[in-house]
């Protein structure tokens, strides 16, 4: 892929369904995002796809604007629909409106319903976080079992988001309530990671045998380039690490400097 020197990104699984590859580029000056199907045409997680000409059922969008970011992640269920119209909605949103607060997020969450109805009752997980640069603050809300990881210059990582097993669907509005809200500070030197479970389960369901904490502190050490960031954890991701099997999910990834 080209550099997006726009600001402005996203991608959407029913372009990229060539295994064992990742579509990946900058976003602005600060952020890049990556895209794959996975490695494994055999894993265990088509058990949950309904739609065989769609196998990559992840999305995810960035926009840099200056002094402020929005970075978010989908992993769909039974159908890529939920996550594509999830992503595509909450791109197209921000464009117009930078969120205030938590609540702000909730209510732009809930407004996502508005427009054509869903076909399907695909369901998704979704990370949704917001980066002010001139405060170096920010705050997200989560819904399913995406992460959102800050990697300190020291290689102190940390999870910032609560994971649990929250769907939501464009069907229920009720689903888009109660997501897990957080809020975090950054510091210079800081990089800002947001990923589907292709990263920390790509040995499907096994995340005590995918890429860890100390896999990305590896990664890190080596270059704080956002780009290249997503390029080796993905590419762990794809391989498999310690001799365990990968590439048994979908990857979406953002890494931006704090």
């Amino acid at each position: 892929m080209e550099t997006n020197t726009l600001g402005r990104l996203k991608l959407l699984g029913r372009d990229y369904d060539e295994y064992g590859s990742l579509a990946a580029t900058n976003v602005g000056e600060w952020a890049a995002a990556g895209i794959s199907v996975g490695s494994d045409l055999d894993s265990p997680s088509h058990r949950f796809k309904d739609d065989f000409y769609t196998p990559n059922e992840d999305a995810l969008c960035v926009i840099e604007a200056g002094d402020w970011a929005g970075y978010a992640v989908a992993d769909a269920h039974y159908g890529p629909e939920s996550s594509h119209l999830f992503i595509e909605r909450l791109h197209d949103l921000w464009i117009k409106v930078r969120p205030t607060d938590v609540q702000h997020l909730e209510q732009m969450v809930q407004f996502l319903r508005t427009g054509e109805a869903p076909k399907t009752e695909s369901e998704t997980t979704l990370l949704v976080v917001c980066y002010d640069r001139v405060e170096r603050t920010g705050f997200g809300l989560s819904f399913g079992d995406s992460s959102f990881v800050i990697v300190r210059p020291n290689h102190e990582t940390r999870a910032v988001n609560d994971r649990n097993g929250r769907f939501v669907n464009l069907f229920d509005r009720f689903s888009l309530v109660d997501g897990a809200p957080f809020r975090f500070s950054a510091d210079p030197g800081d990089i800002l990671l947001t990923f589907t479970d292709g990263i920390n389960e790509c040995h499907y369901r096994s995340p005590e045998t995918s890429v860890g904490f100390d896999h990305i502190d590896g990664v890190v050490s080596i270059s704080q380039e956002p780009l290249r960031i997503v390029q080796q954890l993905a590419a762990l991701a794809l391989s498999g690490v310690d001799g365990y099997p990968g590439g048994q999910d979908n990857i979406a990834i953002i890494a931006s400097t704090g």
